[in-house]
């Protein structure tokens, strides 16, 4: 193996993808335009959803109970006012609706960022959804607050327009405000029994979720969510930059009539494959590598996105290094087996029909590591593609738990094997004047990937 022959070859080999304009648009060119035009989109939503405002159609708001005058006492007040006010608002049932609207406590923390309006009905007529006079319709029974004075059970019944996506959120963020305001007239029927606020809550539960702030909920769903789409990104990307520089360099040289030129050359078949190799390699890696600049540029904007993230760091830049060093064998592996499909090709036509067989291999691999409780064991440390991808996801996470360093050796030994066996069949498929010379073929069956063609007339 002369190893100054296979740069030769690889750098002859990028030079004519870099003259390629197709491939520069693709690798380059595609990113930066849609980069933008995701953040773009992005800010539009954001804004969109803030901007929102649903409207709620009340039916019976007269039965709710109703907000008393503010009576609270002045600082000048006598001795056990007070006292005797805190007790007085303890046993009152809560208002739902205030001065036409919901109470500002029932709507704090609002993930959806909407603006839900009250508007009065007289009636429970559901038309009033199907001709989008309502987002959403709330109706009381008439015996609601008679009901609750004897300690019974009433009823409040909310409908929503089937199949609008407005209606259900409107829903969604109205459930969240009866679910408030239903516990707030629980803390009054336990005041009226003479028992705790916390009398049905016997045992006090420390969640790690619900007891986080909304912000930091949401930065912590986004960064795990960032975590298991980064590797695949990844992968995707090394795909779209590999792929057409492999077909271009059998199949398209097949078609130019280049590719006899190279095989008369000194160099060996196997030094020709580990050229192209490195090349495709080179590609591929590198339109990752691309793609990952842009993606940090528009990471660094996301706090004009979501405010609520600002000063936060959602990508650990030295998680990210080593997650995309672990993707150069993966990179490998794409370009081996590019190259060994693309051989088979007698055009680039045909070359891209034998390339989507890797992508039905490869996205079913790859959406088995995004499944929720998949972890990088002994078991999927052999799966090829799957355990690169886990591998990747856990260099990004921020854990407190041990690293899995005794599965990085089954992770480079399953991707290493299907890297020599690729690069075998392409070596191999090199030294097959019937797979490099097929349309030079005047008759006689003809090779093919998935067994032998028709006779040839």
């Amino acid at each position: 193996m002369r190893w100054p022959v296979v740069r030769l070859i690889a750098a002859r080999e990028i030079r004519d993808q870099l003259r390629d304009r197709r491939t520069l648009f693709l690798i380059l060119g595609l990113p930066v335009l849609m980069y933008p035009l995701f953040v773009g989109v992005g800010i539009l939503f954001v804004a969109a959803i803030k901007e929102k405002k649903l409207i709620v159609g009340v039916v019976g708001a007269e039965f709710l109970p109703q907000p008393k005058p503010d009576i609270s006492p002045s600082a000048a007040a006598v001795a056990g006012v007070p006292t005797g006010y805190i007790y007085l608002e303890s046993r009152t049932f809560p208002p739902l609706i205030v001065n036409g609207q919901f109470p500002e406590r029932y709507l704090v923390d609002d993930p959806d960022g909407v603006t839900l309006l009250v508007k009065p009905l007289d009636t429970s007529n559901e038309d009033v959804l199907a001709n989008r006079q309502v987002d959403a319709l709330l109706v009381i029974e008439p015996d609601f607050l008679v009901k609750l004075e004897r300690g019974e059970r009433p009823t409040v019944r909310v409908s929503e327009r089937e199949g609008e996506e407005n209606s259900k959120l409107a829903v969604r963020r109205l459930i969240v405000v009866l679910r408030r305001w239903a516990d707030g007239v629980k803390t009054a029927r336990l005041a009226r029994a003479g028992l705790s606020p916390d009398f049905d809550s016997p045992i006090e539960i420390k969640d790690p979720l619900s007891d986080k702030p909304l912000a930091k909920k949401v930065f912590d769903e986004l960064r795990d969510g960032l975590v298991k789409v980064i590797p695949f990104l990844l992968m995707m990307w090394m795909l779209t930059g590999a792929i057409y520089p492999a077909i271009d360099m059998t199949a398209g040289e097949k078609e130019r009539g280049t590719m006899e030129t190279l095989l008369i050359s000194p160099a060996e078949r196997s030094e020709i494959v580990l050229g192209k190799f490195t090349a495709v390699v080179t590609m591929g890696f590198g339109t990752a590598l691309w793609n990952v600049v842009l993606m940090l540029i528009a990471v660094t904007i996301a706090p004009l996105l979501a405010p609520t993230i600002a000063g936060q760091t959602l990508i650990s830049l030295p998680g990210l290094g080593a997650c995309i060093l672990a993707a150069l064998p993966l990179a490998m592996m794409i370009a081996a087996c590019g190259l060994a499909l693309g051989v088979f090709a007698r055009s680039t036509k045909e070359g891209n029909y034998y390339m989507v067989p890797m992508f039905f291999v490869a996205l079913p691999l790859s959406y088995v590591s995004m499944s929720p409780g998949i972890e990088l064991d002994a078991a999927t440390s052999w799966i090829p593609v799957t355990n690169a991808l886990l591998l990747q996801q856990r260099l990004l996470g921020v854990r407190a738990d041990a690293f899995p360093w005794q599965h990085i050796p089954a992770v480079f030994a399953s991707l290493s094997l299907c890297i020599s066996v690729a690069l075998w069949a392409a070596v191999r498929q090199f030294h097959r004047e019937s797979v490099l010379f097929r349309e030079a073929e005047a008759g006689g069956r003809k090779w093919s990937l998935f067994g032998w063609g028709k006779q040839q007339r």
